[in-house]
């Protein structure tokens, strides 16, 4: 299992273009194969259109084998119920499988 820490892209996470951008920084290290937790401890702001790009690409990259790890920030906890509802996907099963563990 590997582990992106997003805090490596900065700790305000707000446009689109950033999401994908902080993918295909990533992606080269990435292999499709091996399940990925993400881990938003130190990020302060995340915003639904930074996380929409960067996670509905890494769950394509990864048909889907993404975690999002337990946290308690409110920007992120705003975001994922976003995301859930919105979507009827792999990122919307990703989200909601996180959010019923938190």
């Amino acid at each position: 299992m590997a582990i992106i820490q997003l805090k490596r892209f900065g700790t305000v996470l707000i446009s689109r273009p950033a999401g994908l951008e902080a993918f295909n920084a990533i992606r080269p290290t990435l292999d499709p194969a091996v399940p990925i937790e993400i881990d938003f401890d130190g990020v302060l702001t995340v915003t639904p259109s930074w996380f929409d790009e960067f996670l509905t690409q890494l769950a394509e990259y990864t048909n889907g084998k993404v975690e999002l790890l337990p946290t308690t920030n409110a920007s992120v906890l705003a975001t994922l119920p976003v995301l859930g509802i919105a979507r009827e996907d792999a990122v919307a099963e990703i989200v909601r499988r996180a959010l019923a563990r938190m």
